[in-house]
Parts: structure tokens; C-alpha cells; sequence
């Protein structure tokens, strides 16, 4: 058999200076080979059926060496909607240590629907015969290999205790094969970039690293990266550890006045007035009367402590940033509470015209004067909806789809448009905001979808509504949590 697949094919998924057992590496080009006639009607097929046969491998490797990547999700999946696998309901006994064919099937969807984020693949019939043919190759032998590098990189007993140790674990998580995806890769090099406009390359990178790790969500379920970690301590019969993972606590970046200081303390108060008390660690930075921006994080019985950048900053600075947080805090507390009064209590409007949604708003804010504005609203039907933190909020070619009591036009077009338009709600993270798309979650009003386009039915639908959160928050990742204001 020629060798396809090699250990640099590997190394994206893994923390710096750790690779694969050799084994592994092995079992991926079995695969591979095993999978490569199979017909997969997508761009760069052959490429996502090397990418297929590396993260089965990988996933075999974490199961054999009880790193509960796999495992962690399982459990997190069975918390949230009170069954093990989304989709299957015949996937008989999962075990913590052992392959399952299901798994493996839905692995598949997973590695192939975050290349393709904008469109819905069916996870039914597509992965069936190829993960047939891979549990084949997973079954072919008597002994397997632990990777201990790896499992001591992410359980070393000292790391639990040091929240600056197990931080490197925290960010290897969105690399690593369950959890990555090109869109957490788009955001971290958006951050990357802001901050090479300010910081060396070396820099850049760690506190990109950093701030990605405390505020951006990851993985099929889009939950924080010590989130993730902690479920893996508690699949891993480490409660206590996981306890403190679970109660971490961030500060995002911020400007702080130092308005304490002594020899052993010192006070932060950030621009939006809430206070943190650290060691005096720093004493030529934490002066009491200066100004500094950076992040902090709270770990276990710790005090707050910096997290990543910090330089010094200025009281204009501080002052303007907290004009903005209570400028945009009273407008929106104002706007939502007179819009809601307005609308009598409705925040979803339904326009099949630009016309309607010009009157709606004479009739939500009639003393805007909206004229200069005209021009610049979107064009077509729309969905409008009052938000809590954002004012007003547009979602075009969904109006179709929303089963809500005061939409006239729900139903009201063609059965592929109803699937297109479900379907846009859900995952395209374009054409629906995060709030938006949790409101009409949170109150069922997107129940017409189906896991199959061309052949939809009354199974499929089910199928779909039931896995309907799962879809948006594997699809969209971070995109599915509002992070405005």
C-alpha cells in the first residue's frame, strides 16, 4: 500500500511538538485507501476523504488513550437534549474506550459539514457505507497504542492547579481534530491581525491565542474552550479539577483605572464600572490614579490576575470608553423598553415590501425621521425584530419559514422555498443574527426544515426539529452566541 497520508498531515490537530503514534499514522492511510472509490459528489473530494481518514484516526487515537475529546462531547450532547448522538437514535452502547460505528458516521458529517458551513449535508445517508467500510479497518487490530505525550499534555497533575499551565491545553482545543473549523481559524487570524498592528509577530500570535481562548466558542456544540476541558476532566474522574475549570472567570480586554494600591493589593475599575482586586505583582504599572489596558482571569481561590496584553493608557482614553458603555447601555435599555411599549409587546415584524417596514418604523419611532435613512434600507422581504442590545435588526427572505401567530405570510410559498428559507435562518450566519436566530429557537418558530432538500418527509422533518439547535451551533460555531455590546 503507498503512503498518502504523513505525519505533517497531522500536526494541524496537535499540540506543538506531539504527534501521532506511529500507529495512527498507519491506521489513516488504511483508510484512506479503503474509502478513496468512494463516490462523494463535493468540491476537493479527495482531499476531504484524506481529511475523513485522518480525524478517524485521530479519534480512534483519543479514544484508545483516554484524552474524552469524543467522549466529552457525547456527555455534553446527552446534557443538552437528553440523548447521546444527535440524529441517530439506533447507535446501541457507547463506551468510553471502545469504537462505534455511529460515531464514526456522524465524525464524517462533522469533518465535511464545517468545510461546507453554509449549506446542510444529510447525515443520514451520507456517511453510512464509508463508515462501514472504516470500522472495518478499526477493527483489523489485536493491539493499539496509547499516546501518553499527549494524555500527560492535557491531565499533567500540576496543570490543573495553575490556570498559566493548562492555559497552552486551552488553547490547543480549537486545533485540535473534534473541535476545529475554518471559521474559528477566520476569527483567530482577525484577531491575530488587529493585534499585529500593535505587537511584534511572536506577540501577536499569543495574545491572539489568548483572547480566542477566553472568548470565542468552539466545537459542534459552541461552548467556550474551559468548557470543553472541564467536561474532558469529568469524563476523566477528575470532578474537583473540572469544578474549577467550570467556574473560571474572564475579563475581556478593557481599559482600567487603578483606584487602589499597596504594597500587596491593588484595585481595578474597568470602564464599565465593575471593580477587580489583584497581587501588587506589577508596582511601576499599578499606580494608584494610572490607566492601563489589558485582560484579567480568575482561577479557583485565586485573585484576579493579568491574562495576555498589558500597556499603559490614559485617563482620555478610559473616559471616552466609558461615554460609549453608558451611551450604548441607555440607548438600548431605552430603545427596547419604547419599541416593546409600541409594538404592545411583539418583537418580530413581518414585510413583504420596503413600504411596510418604512411605516412600521413612523410607527415604532415616530419622532426619527427616518427620510435620510430610506435609501439605505434593505430591499426586499424582510424580517424585522427589536432587539435587547442591538436597537433594530433586519433578516431578509426568512418571513416564510416563522411560524408565529402574527405573520401573515408564514407558509405561504412553495416547498423548497420553505426549505431554503428554514434552512437560511438556521446556519446562515449573513443572513440571521445570533439573537434573532436564539428567539426563534427559543420559541419553536422554525419547524418546517428537513435533513434531505430533494426528498423531503415527514421522518426527515422530525429529524431536523429535533436536532434543529444542534444544526445552528455546529454550523455556525461562535456565530451562534450574540457577542454585541
Amino acid at each position: 500500500m503507498k503512503q498518502t497520508i504523513f505525519p505533517i498531515d497531522f500536526s494541524t490537530y496537535y499540540p506543538i511538538g506531539i504527534q501521532p503514534c506511529p500507529m495512527y499514522i498507519d491506521i489513516a492511510n488504511r483508510i484512506y485507501h479503503r474509502i478513496k472509490d468512494v463516490i462523494l459528489p463535493l468540491p476537493d473530494a479527495d482531499e476531504l476523504k484524506k481529511q475523513i481518514a485522518i480525524n478517524v484516526a485521530i479519534y480512534y487515537e483519543d479514544k484508545m488513550s483516554g484524552i474524552q475529546l469524543w467522549n466529552a462531547f457525547v456527555a455534553k450532547h446527552l446534557l443538552a437534549y437528553s440523548h447521546k448522538l444527535p440524529f441517530f437514535d439506533d447507535c446501541g452502547s457507547l463506551e468510553n474506550d471502545d469504537v462505534n460505528a455511529k460515531e464514526v458516521e456522524l465524525l464524517i458529517w462533522i469533518v465535511i459539514s464545517r468545510n461546507f458551513n453554509d449549506r446542510f449535508l444529510n447525515p443520514i445517508v451520507m456517511a453510512e457505507d464509508t463508515a462501514r467500510r472504516i470500522m472495518e479497518v478499526l477493527t483489523e487490530d489485536d493491539e493499539v497504542d496509547v499516546n501518553e505525550e499527549l494524555y500527560n499534555f492535557v491531565y499533567n497533575s500540576d496543570k490543573a492547579d495553575d490556570y498559566f499551565k493548562i492555559k497552552p491545553v486551552l488553547m490547543w482545543l480549537r486545533r485540535s481534530y473534534l473541535l476545529s473549523s475554518p471559521l474559528s481559524e477566520e476569527k483567530f487570524n482577525e484577531l491575530k491581525y488587529n493585534y499585529s498592528m500593535q505587537f511584534n509577530k511572536s506577540e501577536s500570535i499569543y495574545y491572539a491565542e489568548t483572547t480566542f481562548s477566553t472568548t470565542t466558542e468552539i466545537g459542534p456544540m459552541a461552548v467556550k474552550p474551559h468548557l470543553w476541558l472541564a467536561d474532558m476532566y469529568y469524563e476523566n474522574d477528575l470532578p474537583q479539577k473540572a469544578k474549577r475549570l467550570m467556574n473560571l472567570e474572564y475579563c475581556e480586554q478593557d481599559a482600567f483605572e487603578v483606584i487602589e494600591e499597596d504594597e500587596e493589593f491593588v484595585v481595578l475599575k474597568r470602564s464599565t464600572d465593575e471593580t477587580y482586586k489583584l497581587k501588587n505583582i506589577n508596582p511601576n504599572m499599578f499606580r494608584k490614579g494610572s490607566y492601563i489596558c489589558t485582560a484579567l482571569v480568575k482561577y479557583a481561590d485565586n485573585y484576579w490576575e493579568i491574562n495576555g496584553v498589558m500597556f499603559k493608557t490614559s485617563k482620555d482614553i478610559f473616559d471616552k470608553m466609558h461615554e460609549r458603555y453608558e451611551k450604548l447601555k441607555k440607548s438600548y435599555e431605552h430603545a427596547y423598553t419604547t419599541y416593546i411599549e409600541r409594538t404592545k409587546g411583539k418583537r418580530l415584524a413581518f414585510f413583504e415590501k420596503t413600504e411596510q417596514m418604512k411605516d412600521w418604523l413612523k410607527e415604532i419611532s415616530p419622532e426619527v425621521d427616518f427620510s435620510d435613512m430610506y435609501g439605505q434600507l434593505p430591499d426586499g422581504a424582510q424580517v424585522g425584530f427589536i432587539s435587547k442590545k442591538a436597537g433594530l435588526i433586519f433578516a431578509p427572505n426568512i418571513i416564510h419559514a416563522i411560524k408565529c401567530k402574527d405573520n401573515p405570510y408564514y407558509g405561504k410559498c412553495d416547498a423548497k422555498t420553505m426549505l431554503q428559507e428554514t434552512m437560511d435562518a438556521v446556519i446562515n450566519i449573513e443572513n440571521t443574527h445570533p439573537e434573532l436566530l436564539n428567539y426563534l429557537l427559543e420559541n419553536n418558530m422554525l419547524q418546517d426544515g428537513d435533513i434531505s432538500f430533494n426528498d423531503p418527509s415527514e421522518s426527515g422533518n422530525k429529524i431536523f426539529t429535533r436536532n434543529i439547535d444542534f444544526i445552528a451551533r455546529n454550523h455556525r460555531r461562535h456565530h451562534y452566541h450574540d457577542h454585541d455590546y
